[in-house]
Formats: C-alpha cells, sequence, structure tokens
C-alpha cells in the first residue's frame, strides 16, 4: 500500500516540526520526526491499523484515526492508497480545527 501525504497534512506536519525545532532544539524534533515517520510508514503494512469510529462525522465518511503520543494523523483508505489529510494535536478538539470551526 502507498502512503501519500496531502497538502494541508504536509503542512501541519512542518508547522509542528518547526515548533519543536524552535522550542525544544534539533534533537527532539529529529526524535519526533523519527516516530511520527515510522508510524505513518506501518500503514503502508498495516492500513486498518488507525481507529475508525463509525458513529463520528468523520467515520460517517471513512476517514481513520493514527494516534502518535498527542498527534493524530486522519487518513482515509482509497483503493491502494493511504492518504493523509491531516496532522494535528489531539489534546485540542481537532474537528473543530479540521473544519475550521471555533469551540
Amino acid at each position: 500500500m502507498k502512503v501519500e501525504w496531502l497538502y494541508e497534512a504536509r503542512n501541519e506536519y512542518r508547522d509542528i516540526l518547526t515548533f519543536y525545532r524552535v522550542e525544544a532544539g534539533a534533537k527532539y524534533a529529529r526524535a519526533f520526526s523519527e516516530k511520527v515517520l515510522a508510524a505513518v510508514r506501518q500503514l503502508e503494512r498495516f492500513p486498518e491499523s488507525g481507529v475508525i469510529k463509525h458513529d463520528t462525522l468523520l467515520g460517517k465518511y471513512g476517514f481513520r484515526a493514527l494516534f502518535i503520543d498527542q498527534y493524530v494523523c486522519i487518513y482515509k483508505i482509497i483503493g491502494e492508497t493511504v492518504y493523509i489529510y491531516y496532522f494535528t494535536d489531539a489534546r485540542k478538539n481537532y474537528i473543530y480545527n479540521i473544519f475550521g470551526l471555533e469551540e
């Protein structure tokens, strides 16, 4: 299975990585990056490993959530590709972040 980061997810990931580089240093940012990329690579072999909640708005449309520490990677499987739509802080109400709504 192929994994593809969509534009929004790629930018969110870069923003978070930049934050860690500035706030915690390059060593921590590199470790964080390796952890995220290793988890995402697992989706190539186990694409259904993320949580899907059919009773939620995202779940109704087939989106899954892969939790990595305090972050969540929102993705969808289409054919032979895993598309990563969002990468955001799961401690906040990420549904509001994704849809641009006020909490």
